[in-house]
């Protein structure tokens, strides 16, 4: 089986190369900290496009504007005369507590729980009927009522 890469077109593979090679030329010439927080993305019309992994590398880029062009300008690219900067944050895990933060089970009072399971009582569909009756459990043991609650007596 071909690999994806001997599938593309010989022009996609050679832009594709030419936007490597230019955000190397910029690697090699802007400040060493904003190494791997942008790359080159497109040149459209006369327009540089660089994409970076946040708000604050791209003002910073913004910023570096003259001296890119300059920079592009000395690399053989004489007919950009623009830059468009943009960001798009890196994608991470959804952040989540810490292993070791140990959260209380939330409790419900008694009235909340009997409503549930009433509820409950009326679902036809199993997961939710079961879901309702799991979230009933969590009345809080000051508001279950205690025993011989009404005053009834033998």
């Amino acid at each position: 089986m071909d690999s994806f890469n001997s599938r593309l077109d010989a022009s996609l593979r050679k832009r594709a190369q030419e936007l490597r090679r230019l955000t190397s030329v910029l690697r090699g010439e802007l400040p060493a900290e904003s190494d791997g927080h942008y790359h080159v993305a497109n040149i459209h019309e006369r327009t540089l496009v660089i994409m970076t992994d946040s708000p604050v590398w791209t003002t910073r880029l913004r910023q570096l504007g003259p001296r890119i062009l300059t920079i592009m300008q000395h690399s053989g690219r004489k007919n950009l005369l623009h830059i468009r900067v943009f960001s798009r944050p890196a994608q991470s895990p959804v952040a989540r507590p810490p292993d070791s933060v140990k959260t209380k089970p939330k409790q419900i009072s008694r009235q909340s729980s009997q409503l549930l399971n009433q509820a409950a009582s009326f679902i036809g569909d199993d997961g939710l009927r079961e879901a309702l009756l799991k979230l009933a459990r969590h009345a809080s043991d000051k508001h279950k009522p205690e025993n011989n609650e009404s005053g009834d007596s033998d």
